[in-house]
């Protein structure tokens, strides 16, 4: 009787320690799948204000840096052409040649003025994946060598000026290039929650063709 107790009690144990060593994968599973940012600029020193025009969004300078994915998620627009002409200046040429990531973490990060793509549409890339290059492309050709940075909420539809910036990423920016894991997310969501037709007045916006630049 003895020595059956005893043979209870190491079972329970054995279950407790099995148990035990099966939550820390799950945890760790968990912790990996929060999104991871990193500083977007890379092999070339960059620089960049604290302002930009007349709506939130930022001008990185850095001839020929390459560009990385702030955080995981897909691609979801490219523009590969280099469609802009000063006669037209069409706001939604005046990128040049563009990348649009749609991030896990609920943001749209929008890089213009490119001088290489390096990714597909719909391709999956994680945070620091090599995307594309800083160049000089559409207005750009008649600037100087940078890349416009916009970051905002995720369109259902095609617009354009949402997309071109909605919130400052300088804040963001300092911190990835300090490796601290400060998150847009909830200022995007605070913007959606105040201002839900954005997305609709961006396209209504886009449709008429205004003047704003990137």
């Amino acid at each position: 009787m003895r020595w059956g107790l005893r043979s209870l009690v190491n079972l329970h144990i054995l279950i407790a320690a099995l148990v035990s060593v099966s939550l820390f994968p799950r945890i760790a599973i968990a912790e990996e799948s929060e999104p991871k940012y990193v500083f977007p600029f890379s092999k070339v020193a960059v620089r960049y204000p604290k302002d930009h025009l007349n709506y939130p969004a930022v001008d990185v300078e850095g001839c020929y840096a390459r560009i990385l994915a702030p955080t995981s998620g897909f691609i979801s627009q490219l523009h590969r052409l280099d469609k802009w002409t000063p006669e037209n200046d069409s706001p939604g040429t005046r990128g040049g040649l563009t990348i649009t990531l749609q991030g896990d973490d609920g943001v749209r990060y929008f890089f213009s003025h490119l001088g290489r793509i390096k990714v597909l549409k719909n391709q999956r890339v994680n945070a620091g994946d090599w995307i594309g290059v800083m160049g000089s492309s559409g207005n750009a050709r008649v600037t100087r060598c940078h890349t416009h940075m916009g970051m905002s909420r995720i369109c259902p539809l095609a617009e354009v000026y949402l997309l071109q910036g909605e919130i400052w990423p300088q804040k963001y920016l300092d911190a990835w290039k300090k490796g601290q894991q400060l998150s847009p997310r909830k200022e995007i969501r605070r913007l959606e929650k105040n201002d839900p037709l954005g997305c609709t007045r961006s396209r209504a916006d886009s449709a008429i063709d205004g003047t704003r630049g990137s």
